[in-house]
């Protein structure tokens, strides 16, 4: 074994494993045990949130809390599965695949979704997030549409 093969973890191999860590604590205390209140231990005062192209909005901690919960209501056996995670710096963009039944005042309705998380973090808190996933996908398996349509190419 050569001297480099002894060396110690470089400090980005470090911080790479930590956030990696971040991701799944996080998935495995909010979404996977369903405690809501755990997101507070995530977050700074205010959060920056962006999905898709909206605008970047600040929410509390208590806002987002109250978030996480209310999707927690209405999908009470949401389950996540986390896929590649890649990090860069304070950045670290993460594959997940949801699964549970979405209950609302029409019935229940399995939901089996895939997305991309994005986050920014700084001192052990996600003090940015932006995400994407199929809506349309989503919107069909709640019955918020009645056809599902697929693009192969752009129109």
């Amino acid at each position: 074994m050569t001297a480099a093969g002894n060396a110690p973890d470089t400090l980005e191999d470090a911080t790479t494993r930590d956030l990696r860590h971040l991701v799944d604590d996080y998935v495995r205390r909010v979404w996977n045990g369903h405690d809501a209140s755990a997101v507070a231990e995530f977050a700074p005062d205010d959060t920056a949130l962006a999905f898709g192209d909206t605008p970047v909005t600040y929410v509390s901690r208590s806002e987002l809390v109250q978030r996480v919960a209310h999707v927690l209501t209405l999908i009470p056996d949401h389950h996540l599965t986390v896929g590649t995670i890649v990090v860069q710096g304070e950045e670290v963009i993460w594959e997940w695949r949801l699964t549970g039944t979405f209950h609302d005042e029409r019935g229940a309705f399995p939901v089996d979704a895939k997305g991309l998380t994005y986050w920014q973090v700084r001192d052990g808190l996600i003090v940015a997030r932006n995400g994407v996933m199929d809506l349309m996908t989503w919107a069909w398996q709640i019955k918020a549409v009645d056809r599902r349509i697929q693009l192969l190419m752009p129109v």
